[in-house]
């Protein structure tokens, strides 16, 4: 059983990330607040939340608790002050409205006790530009996680030039101690470290199909069953070394000068986003979803990640260990 290492923790957003954040606060808070300003979002998160602990359950991922002792830590609330007063560590996860966040910021400031962290699940938006209004910028920084926040274990820790190493140093330690994997990015640039390098691949898929170079299957695939069981025991860079540099230097010498750049991939995926082609939900993006229920096949990509995050986690755990 996890050790319940903050007396407690906030969510403010109950969104899909807001819901996932806060179950995982749950296993090491005795009280996690979610905040949202609609009893009704409430009400989704909360059923969100109770599924969401039922699969790592089943997957004995839930750090030897029942479904039921992690989602009683988890309290609702509309109360700003409620949420944050007395908490050791909160997390914004609200829309990505530069004014809104920075509102919410500097009222959290005023309520959070001084020694909380305040930290910000935003994808894109620079977190400097959130604590803009912030009386103590010190202990502002980025906590962003990756979708879906309660399967995939890696956390964005992101400084500003303002953030204390205290702060840092306390944004890992939660997370390491929730059994997330921490990865620092220095520097508060836009996309951080994972979206610039998902967003590096992408751009080049998109652009391999806008060109015709290949079709969406043969592009996935050849990350799916190419790139990604490898990047499963070692990381770009890692494969680089073992591989060995001087090959490293003469392809990348011929190869990066010929990558895509903005204009044609961008152009292609905004004129499918004009045509109402906007994937899943419409029934048409780079597939064909005509028919297609788009909880039971958000479901099913779940359950498989579930699995390989298991087995990737497992696998990584034995490595540290003989190392």
């Amino acid at each position: 059983m996890t050790e319940l290492f903050l007396e407690k923790s906030a969510v403010i957003g109950a969104g899909l990330m807001g819901s996932q954040i806060g179950l995982v606060l749950a296993l090491g808070s005795r009280k996690t607040f979610l905040l949202s300003r609609r009893q009704e979002s409430l009400d989704a998160a909360m059923e969100n939340i109770r599924r969401y602990a039922g699969d790592l359950h089943r997957h004995d991922l839930l750090r030897g608790e029942t479904p039921e002792a992690v989602t009683a830590r988890i309290q609702t609330t509309s109360d700003l002050e409620e949420a944050v007063s007395g908490a050791d560590y909160v997390v914004e996860s609200i829309s990505e409205i530069l004014e809104a966040k920075q509102d919410l910021f500097e009222r959290m400031d005023a309520l959070a006790p001084r020694e909380a962290v305040l930290a910000s699940n935003t994808s894109g938006l620079p977190i400097g530009r959130l604590s803009a209004r912030v009386r103590h910028k010190d202990r502002v920084a980025g906590a962003h996680f990756v979708q879906p926040g309660h399967i995939v274990p890696v956390v964005e820790v992101i400084r500003t030039p303002d953030t204390s190493d205290w702060a840092m140093e306390r944004n890992c330690q939660v997370w390491e101690h929730l059994g997330r994997m921490p990865v620092r990015c220095n520097k508060d640039i836009p996309g951080f470290l994972i979206n610039r390098l998902q967003h590096a691949v992408i751009r080049e898929a998109v652009a391999l199909l806008a060109s015709g170079v290949a079709d969406v299957r043969s592009i996935d695939l050849a990350v799916q069953l190419g790139l990604a069981p490898r990047f499963t025991t070692a990381g770009p860079l890692e494969q680089r070394d073992i591989n060995g540099l001087t090959m490293h230097s003469q392809v990348a010498t011929h190869l990066w000068q010929h990558l895509s750049g903005t204009d044609e991939a961008l152009k292609y995926l905004q004129d499918m986003v004009a045509r109402g082609e906007t994937g899943l939900g419409s029934g048409k993006g780079y597939y064909d979803w005509s028919g297609k229920d788009p909880v039971a096949v958000r479901s099913d990509k779940d359950e498989q990640l579930l699995q390989r995050t298991r087995q990737v986690m497992e696998a990584w755990e034995a490595r540290q260990r003989d190392s």
